[in-house]
This record gives C-alpha cells, sequence and structure tokens, in this order.
C-alpha cells in the first residue's frame, strides 16, 4: 500500500498519548527480584531492557508500569528511541511509557513507532527529553470521516506490510565456539589501509533520499542504526568510497560493513584489507563492537586506537588467522545461508 499524506493532519503527541515517568530501578534490584516482565531503561539493543523483573514486587514499589501494550521513549542516553511492548513494561527513570489515550491494536502502536522515531534526532547532542517538551512535539496522521486519527487505516496498512517469514536450512542453535586456543592479534597488523573518508554535511545536499535510488548511494554515517546509514545520496554530488569496506565512527565507536559503494558524514573512519568480504567481514563487525566499552565517555575510536586494539581470533596451525574457519562458522548460523 503505497502512502498518500497529502491529506493526513497534524496532531500533538499530547492529543494521543498519556505519558508516565519512569522511577529508578537498579540491576540489583532486578536480580534480587526477578521475574519474567521486562524492565526498560534508555538504550536501543535488547529493546531498552534492562532485565526481567517479578511484577508482583514491581507493584508493590509503586514503579510505573502497564500490563498492556506501550510505547517507551528513551529519556536521556539514547534519547528519543521509542521501543514496543505488547504486553507491557516497567519503565526506569531513563525511559517513558507512553499510552493511546483510546484502547487500539498493537499494529496502531508499530505504526507510531516509527513516526515517533522520527523525532529522535531533536534530542541527540545531550539533549533530555522531558515531558512537557514531548507532549508538544507534533506527528502528522491519516484521519477518517471525523477528523479523528485513523486508526483502522494505520492497523490496514502496518498488516499489508508483512511478508513471508525468511527461511534458512541451517540449525537454529548456533555451534559452540571454543576460544581459549584463538590467538591475539593486533588489528593494525591485519590491515592493509585505514583512513579517514572524505566527510560530507546531508544539509548542504540536495539529492537526498531516504530510500535507495539509480544514480544514488548510501550515506554512512554514526548511526547505530539501519548498518550506520542514514539516507541515500545522489553520487555525482560526494565523494563515492568503494564498497568491500569496514567503517567505524570515531566518536561513538559505531562499526559496519559496507558492501556496496558509499558516501560517508564526518568522523569516519575506512578500513581495508585482502581477507576482506561479507562473510569475514561481519565477523570482524560482531568483535570489534565488543570493544566499544573501551571507547565510552568521550574517548573517540580513533585510527591510532583502531590499529591498536587486540582481538582474538581463531589461528590456522601456521599462526595465521583462519579465515576460512570464520566463513565456515558464519555460514553454519541460522540464516548464514542467506548471506551473499
Amino acid at each position: 500500500m503505497k502512502l498518500n499524506m497529502s491529506q493526513w493532519k497534524k496532531f500533538l503527541v499530547s492529543d494521543i498519548f498519556d505519558i508516565y515517568n519512569g522511577r529508578g530501578i537498579t540491576q540489583e534490584e532486578i536480580e534480587k527480584h526477578t521475574g519474567n516482565f521486562p524492565a526498560v531503561q534508555s538504550g536501543e539493543d535488547n529493546n531498552g531492557i534492562l532485565g526481567y523483573m517479578d511484577l508482583a514486587y514491581a507493584k508493590s514499589q509503586v514503579y510505573c508500569y502497564t500490563e498492556t501494550a506501550c510505547l517507551t521513549v528513551a529519556r536521556s542516553g539514547t534519547a528519543g528511541c521509542i521501543n514496543f511492548f505488547s504486553n507491557g513494561c516497567i519503565v526506569g527513570d531513563s525511559a517513558k511509557i507512553l499510552k493511546l489515550k483510546t484502547e487500539q491494536s498493537n499494529y496502531a502502536y508499530l505504526f507510531l513507532q516509527t513516526l515517533l522515531e522520527k523525532l529522535r534526532y531533536k534530542y541527540s547532542y545531550g539533549r533530555k527529553v522531558t515531558e512537557n517538551k514531548y507532549k508538544a512535539e507534533v506527528i502528522w496522521l491519516p484521519t477518517d470521516v471525523n477528523e479523528d486519527p485513523d486508526w483502522q487505516w494505520m492497523e490496514d496498512y502496518v498488516k499489508s506490510l508483512r511478508s513471508e517469514p525468511i527461511k534458512t536450512v541451517n540449525s537454529s542453535s548456533p555451534l559452540d565456539i571454543d576460544t581459549t586456543k584463538w590467538t591475539w592479534f593486533k588489528f593494525g597488523s591485519l590491515i592493509d589501509e585505514i583512513y579517514k573518508a572524505e566527510a560530507h554535511s546531508k544539509t548542504d545536499l540536495y539529492g537526498v533520499s531516504n530510500s535507495p535510488k539509480d544514480g544514488y548511494v548510501p550515506f554512512v554515517t554514526r548511526t547505530e542504526e539501519n548498518n550506520a546509514v542514514d539516507c541515500y545520496v545522489d553520487a555525482k554530488e560526494v565523494k563515492v568510497e568503494k564498497g568491500n569496506a569496514l567503517v567505524i565512527g570515531d566518536t561513538t565507536s559505531t562499526v559496519s560493513y559496507q558492501p556496496k559503494p558509499f558516501s560517508t558524514g564526518d568522523h569516519i573512519v575506512v578500513i581495508r584489507a585482502s581477507w576482506l568480504n561479507e562473510i569475514t567481514g561481519l565477523f570482524l563487525v560482531a568483535l570489534l563492537q565488543r570493544e566499544r566499552f573501551r571507547y565510552s565517555y568521550g574517548r573517540a575510536f580513533v585510527m591510532d586506537s583502531i590499529k591498536e586494539t587486540s582481538i582474538k581470533l581463531p589461528a590456522t596451525s601456521t599462526g595465521e588467522p583462519d579465515w576460512e574457519w570464520m566463513e565456515s562458522y558464519m555460514r553454519s548460523l541460522p540464516y548464514g545461508d542467506r548471506i551473499g
């Protein structure tokens, strides 16, 4: 179903949502009173879930929770990040619960999740989501004959997007890995080339699209979403980098593998190597992402730091990285047969 937004109307977030502020939850408290109800803070990983808490205990402590469908919005950290919970959740003090004022289906919540994610850019660079400011945000929605939000249309639209599940012939359980015999390598010794990519500002470009187009290339930034692709830009306006590269946002330590030609925003490091392909690239992305914690609190993952980073890899009998084993392992994972 193709979208025609010409007849949509604007609504304040406060017109359609009630907002509930969270209360502090610690990891120790979750572990002490563990259960099966998601406890949510800010964050994108694992849908923002910090752990699972006993609901009866949470109720006794007057935590902020709901037992029915809701969205959560991160107040700080990954401010503006929106997550969906079909059966409710508890929220800590770095998140808020968004409940529709009228009871609606999960499909309506999923539709609104996508729209609210588009507001996220407003809360970058340390700006927090405050209740009053978020209530005043504007979103555009389809309307019915009474000029109210057309919930049925939203539900039908989301349902129309459903497709057949991706199939795999591989086992649903990945093979166990024994890393005790793996070898440490200095990452700089494994690569052929590392350099800062030419930076472009999206606001200075005329040819910008939210979806792929002929003659356009992915615009890679420091975002954690969509494999670091922020949008697509006209290749005639930018310096185009060759594909088959590892890409790191140095101030955010975001890591991605880019298979196709691309262009970049600011603070992007490009890495190339003779062993690099889509399979080994994804394997290395997973390992490098585990180094991100070392570069929080303002420490940038700059080129010297990247080269000095030690990573543990399977090795051949001659002491070289066993790239063939890595490819075989990645191919054996659930859906690994779908790569490439």
